[in-house]
């Protein structure tokens, strides 16, 4: 499942724009504005950034934009109402973006974060130790052998591997895989997942799963 950061302050059309991304299978996280971006970027580590260029604050979208490209290459795609040259060719300077005019059509926001979606799967992969995993195919190879995981196991492995070498918090790992946030009902699902992908990477030098129960889980590649 990708996850999209969405900033908008016209609240109507945030709301518009996660509602419609979420029936979509997208996982969504809104804010209103800018303040707190980087610390909610770093939280919930999306896939695709859509932004608003001018926001009501002293961060507009291009000074946020800049903030996320000194940790991060996610793709980002602007929304503007004005209409000046200098937005577009601002926009495109920034390296893996698109630009999109207000007002626009829902659907042609939709297509454009949906396009940006297939480019990132088609073209991740992560080593691990001597495997390599395709999120997008929910495929694991090692030595011309492929080995499929369900859509759980594959979305619990591309979360570990996006955080490679960081814990992520068990809350945050069952709402994304499974879109609930009552943990209970799904921790036995997790511990499960997590002992089948032990299994795989137990001969793998330098490749650690871990669970903590304060910390979450983690998986380390040296």
């Amino acid at each position: 499942m990708y996850k999209v950061l969405l900033i908008e302050d016209d609240l109507n059309l945030g709301t518009t724009l996660r509602g419609a991304l979420e029936e979509r299978k997208f996982s969504v996280r809104y804010l209103s504005g800018g303040t707190n971006v980087m610390k909610e970027f770093a939280d919930f580590q999306p896939d695709i950034v859509l932004l608003d260029v001018n926001l009501n604050e002293e961060l507009d979208g291009f000074a946020i934009s800049r903030k996320i490209r000194e940790v991060s290459p996610v793709p980002l795609l602007f929304t503007t109402s004005r209409d000046e040259n200098t937005d577009f060719d601002q926009a495109f300077s920034i390296p893996n973006t698109d630009y999109v005019r207000k007002p626009y059509r829902l659907a042609e926001v939709l297509k454009r974060i949906e396009k940006l979606a297939a480019k990132e799967a088609s073209a991740e992969k992560f080593d691990i130790g001597r495997y390599e995993f395709y999120p997008s195919q929910h495929k694991l190879v090692i030595q011309e052998e492929e080995i499929y995981l369900n859509n759980y196991a594959s979305e619990v492995l591309n979360v570990l591997c996006k955080n490679a070498g960081n814990f992520v918090k068990r809350p945050l790992m069952i709402e994304t895989v499974w879109k609930t946030k009552d943990i209970r009902t799904k921790e036995g699902s997790l511990n499960n997942i997590m002992s089948m992908l032990r299994k795989y990477f137990e001969n793998e030098e330098g490749v650690i799963l871990e669970s903590r129960i304060k910390l979450g889980v983690r998986l380390k590649v040296d």
